[in-house]
């Protein structure tokens, strides 16, 4: 009973930050769209190195404290008043040295005007100290659908329409950065509101050290991980340029847009999920089995559209102006399903307490970028991008072995379960080479995207009825029996 409960929750929570996440994909893609109209490539280049150094530096701010309180077993009122009293205090100290340290930033990064951005967005510390533990319980208590709610109402109200309305002023660089202060105060105010919690400082030792033993493990793997995610940016603006960073800013954006639909919201289901099993290495196993396949049928055929697509999805939302986008693009294309994927072993890694064994392994990931983007920027954007997708593949192999080792499945299963993703991939590949071709004689970005999208979706419905043993695993098909079917009857029995 126990568990079909703690399924549903999970599966609950996923259906609702895929919306969410969804939802606000679509607002990315349409904010970036105008944004990329009316602000240039320097200037995202010169925010993006901001945000870049902000979220770092946030790393060393939270401490881990959130996922420690996430991932405890036994959570008391003392654990709670320490870690907002640790990141309130972080967030402050932090906020001061960056307004501090900017100017030498500015020096560093050799782009001319980017010390006074980085003195205004360092409010964003402050904010973001006050919400950590409200955020930390929400996501403890499962309590996803407003987690949903709070991620897209912040980003449409606080970064988009601010955004956009500061961008046609003609504010250039300074309409993003007060977009991401307005954004963060958004949603430090929505949280605060809906999740209630104790703003009365303490400190008691041993709540500390219990937080501080998984916070710091976890703290490192996520410093090793930002510096892997955001090291060609770093490298691409040192030895680039503001503007080359601008445009390779936005050939990574397109990327990971759907590994931020689907693999950080399975992230964000299965960490707390898993964590409330992790003694059961049988239902682990299970999990991550399953939500490594799911990944690959969605990651696969989607990094070949994404590939044949590349003209059209570039010069169609951002315009003629931005075609330089398109080759990084393609290739960085070609990684997504290693991008998506090894966040399941990431989720695993942290569910288990694994947070050290993670920690040296993505240290390691992000020595690899910032080698690979380094070799690869004297073959220019293209070079980096092809550094960071092998480093990307031999990432995803390497915290595979970790999740074999933490939960005893084998290469065979994890082979197994991309199996049906590989074969949904080779059909969409086919149907996609010929249908693109077809469709690229009239000379028109949009008539190409809207016949090989609605082409490809009736494939793909075609496809899965005819020969579903072929395309699904029993797994899904089960989860899809057991926690859509079944709840669609029980409405309908309602109903009558």
């Amino acid at each position: 009973m126990l568990q079909d409960k703690l399924a549903r929750s999970t599966f609950s929570g996923f259906i609702y930050l895929l919306s969410a996440s969804g939802i606000q994909v679509f607002l990315k893609i349409g904010v970036l769209a105008i944004l990329a109209r009316i602000i240039s490539p320097r200037d995202f280049g010169l925010a993006g190195i901001a945000i870049i150094i902000v979220e770092f530096s946030k790393l060393f701010t939270q401490m881990g404290v959130g996922p420690a309180i996430v991932q405890r077993k036994e959570l008391e009122d003392r654990h709670l008043t320490t870690g907002f009293t640790l990141s309130l205090c972080m967030g402050v100290l932090f906020a001061g040295f960056l307004f501090l340290a900017a100017s030498t930033l500015e020096v560093f990064f050799r782009m001319e005007g980017l010390a006074p951005v980085l003195q205004a967005i360092s409010v964003v510390f402050f904010v973001d100290s006050t919400t950590l533990i409200g955020q930390a319980q929400l996501q403890r208590n499962m309590k996803f659908k407003l987690l949903a709610a709070l991620e897209v109402m912040s980003y449409a109200i606080g970064y988009g329409a601010v955004g956009i309305s500061l961008g046609y002023l003609g504010m250039g660089v300074w309409a993003l950065v007060i977009a991401n202060i307005s954004q963060a105060v958004l949603y430090a105010a929505l949280v605060m509101i809906v999740q209630p919690f104790s703003k009365r400082p303490g400190f008691n030792y041993n709540a500390f050290k219990e937080l501080i033993h998984f916070g710091a493990g976890h703290t490192l793997a996520r410093i090793g991980n930002y510096l892997a995610i955001q090291g060609d940016n770093l490298v691409v603006g040192r030895t680039l340029g503001a503007a080359s960073l601008g445009i390779y800013g936005r050939a990574y954006q397109f990327m990971v847009m759907p590994s931020s639909l689907f693999g950080n919201t399975l992230d964000k289901v299965l960490f707390p999920a898993m964590s409330k099993v992790q003694d059961d290495k049988q239902k682990l196993v299970k999990a991550y089995l399953t939500g490594t396949s799911l990944i690959a049928l969605i990651a696969i055929p989607i990094s070949v559209l994404f590939v044949f697509l590349a003209p059209e999805i570039i010069l169609s939302l951002l315009g003629p102006q931005w075609k330089e986008v398109i080759d990084p693009f393609r290739i960085l294309a070609c990684s997504l399903l290693f991008r998506m994927s090894y966040k399941m072993s990431d989720s695993l890694a942290r569910a288990t307490g694994a947070v050290y064994k993670r920690a040296w392994r993505q240290l390691l990931y992000a020595g690899a970028v910032f080698l690979s983007s380094y070799i690869g920027h004297f073959w220019g954007l293209n070079g980096v991008a092809w550094g960071v997708a092998l480093t990307l593949v031999g990432n995803f192999f390497m915290m595979s072995q970790l999740s074999n080792k933490l939960i005893g499945s084998t290469w065979l299963d994890l082979a197994k379960a991309h199996t049906h993703g590989v074969l949904l991939g080779i059909t969409t590949g086919v149907f996609s080479y010929f249908i693109v071709n077809i469709s690229r004689q009239f000379n028109a970005f949009y008539i190409t995207l809207l016949c090989t999208g609605i082409g490809v979706i009736v494939l793909l419905c075609l496809v899965i009825w005819a020969f579903p043993s072929f395309f699904i695993r029993n797994d899904h098909k089960a989860l899809v029996e057991k926690l859509i079917l079944k709840r669609f009857k029980k409405i309908s029995l309602e109903v009558i």
